[in-house]
C-alpha cells in the first residue's frame, strides 16, 4: 500500500515538471546604462532570455532608440523582439515597440528619472542586434544671416532651434546643402514653428531638397523651431534664419542699392509725398537669379497706415514705374522677390 502511494506521487511530480510554463524559465540579464549616441550590442543566446537596460529620461524631452545589425531567428523563420519601456519605479508597461528588422522607436518621456527598457524576444527568437539610444540634437539660438549646420545621425532623432520673432515682421528660413537619405531613397524633413510658450505648432513646411520657407510671426517673443525627419531619414543640412533687409528712407534723386542675400527675404523702403504728386521709381543694375533662371521681383506700394497695397509693379530687368499718390504722408514700399530669386539692384526715386 505504501509502495503504491510513493509511485503515484512520483508520477504526479514528473507531470508537474513537464508542464511548467516557458515564461517562468525566462532569465533577465542586466545590460547596463545606455548613454546617448553610444551603440551597445544586445545578444539573446537562450530562448526566453531578456536583456534589461536603463536610461536617463527628462520630462517632455524626445528620445529615440535605433536598432541596427538585426540578426534574429526563430528556427527556420526570421525572428523578432519587443522593446518594452517602463517609467521610473514602475512595473507597468508604458510603451512597447516591435522589431522584425532594423528600425527605430521614438517617444517623449513624460517624467524625469531612470527609465528601463527590456529586450523581449518574440516566441522562441534568439540572435543579436545593435541598440543605440539617442537624445535630440541640442537646441541652437538662430541669429539673422548666420547659417547653422545640423546633423541627424540617428533614426528618429530631432533637432531644435529658437529665434527672436517680432509681431508683424516677416522672416525667412533657407535650407541649403541638403543631404538626407531614407536608406535607398532620398530623405526629407519638416520644420515646425511654435509660438512663444506654445506646445502646438503654428505653421510647418516640408523639405525634400534645398529651399526656403517664409512667414510673418503674429506676436513678439522667442519662437521655437523643430526639425523632424520623415520616417527613417538621417543626414545633414544648413539652415539660415534671416530677417528682412532694414527699411530705407528714399530721397528724391538719391540711388539706394539693395541686396537680397537669402531666399524668401524681403526689403523695405519709405518715402514722403503729397496728395496728387507723381513719383517715378527707377530700377538699375538689376542682377537677380532664381537658380539657373533669371530672377524677378515686385514692388508693392502702401498708403500711410495701410496693410493692403495700393498698387504694384513687376520687374525682371532694369525699368521704371510711375505712381501718383492720392494721399499725403509717409508711404511704404515692399520689395518681394519671386520664388527663390536673390540678387541686387539699385532703386532711385525722382
Amino acid at each position: 500500500m505504501k509502495r503504491w502511494i510513493l509511485a503515484s506521487s512520483s508520477i504526479l511530480l514528473s507531470a508537474f515538471v513537464v508542464f511548467v510554463p516557458a515564461a517562468a524559465q525566462a532569465s533577465v540579464v542586466t545590460g547596463g546604462q545606455l548613454s546617448s549616441g553610444k551603440p551597445v550590442k544586445a545578444t539573446i543566446s537562450m530562448r526566453g532570455q531578456q536583456i534589461k537596460y536603463t536610461f536617463s529620461g527628462t520630462a517632455h524631452k524626445h528620445v529615440t532608440f535605433q536598432v541596427t545589425h538585426f540578426n534574429f531567428s526563430s528556427g527556420t523563420n526570421p525572428g523578432s523582439f519587443y522593446l518594452k519601456f517602463r517609467k521610473p519605479g514602475s512595473t507597468s508597461l508604458y510603451k512597447s515597440c516591435y522589431f522584425s528588422g532594423n528600425g527605430y522607436c521614438d517617444f517623449i518621456t513624460p517624467v524625469t528619472g531612470t527609465w528601463t527598457v527590456n529586450v523581449v524576444p518574440y516566441s522562441s527568437s534568439i540572435g543579436s542586434m545593435t541598440l543605440t539610444f539617442a537624445r535630440d540634437v541640442a537646441g541652437v539660438a538662430l541669429t539673422s544671416g548666420t547659417p547653422v549646420t545640423t546633423t541627424i545621425k540617428f533614426q528618429g532623432q530631432h533637432a531644435g532651434y529658437t529665434f527672436a520673432g517680432t509681431a508683424s515682421k516677416h522672416v525667412t528660413f533657407q535650407v541649403t546643402q541638403f543631404n538626407f537619405s531614407n536608406g535607398t531613397n532620398p530623405g526629407s524633413f519638416c520644420l515646425y514653428f511654435y509660438k512663444p510658450g506654445s506646445t502646438s505648432y503654428y505653421t510647418e513646411h516640408f523639405f525634400s531638397d534645398n529651399g526656403y520657407f517664409d512667414f510673418t510671426p503674429p506676436l513678439t517673443g522667442t519662437w521655437t523651431v523643430k526639425l523632424v525627419p520623415n520616417d527613417a531619414s538621417v543626414g545633414n543640412t544648413t539652415l539660415t534664419f534671416a530677417n528682412d533687409v532694414a527699411n530705407h528712407a528714399l530721397t528724391s534723386g538719391t540711388p539706394v542699392t539693395t541686396t537680397i542675400k537669402f531666399q524668401g527675404q524681403h526689403a523695405g523702403y519709405t518715402f514722403t509725398t503729397s496728395a496728387g504728386a507723381t513719383k517715378t521709381f527707377g530700377v538699375t543694375q538689376f542682377i537677380f537669379t532664381n537658380g539657373t533662371d533669371p530672377g524677378s521681383f515686385y514692388l508693392y506700394f502702401y498708403e500711410p497706415g495701410s496693410t493692403s497695397y495700393y498698387t504694384e509693379h513687376f520687374f525682371s530687368d532694369n525699368g521704371s514705374f510711375d505712381v501718383t499718390t492720392p494721399v499725403s504722408g509717409t508711404w511704404t514700399i515692399q520689395l518681394v522677390p519671386n520664388d527663390a530669386s536673390i540678387g541686387s539692384l539699385t532703386l532711385t526715386m525722382t
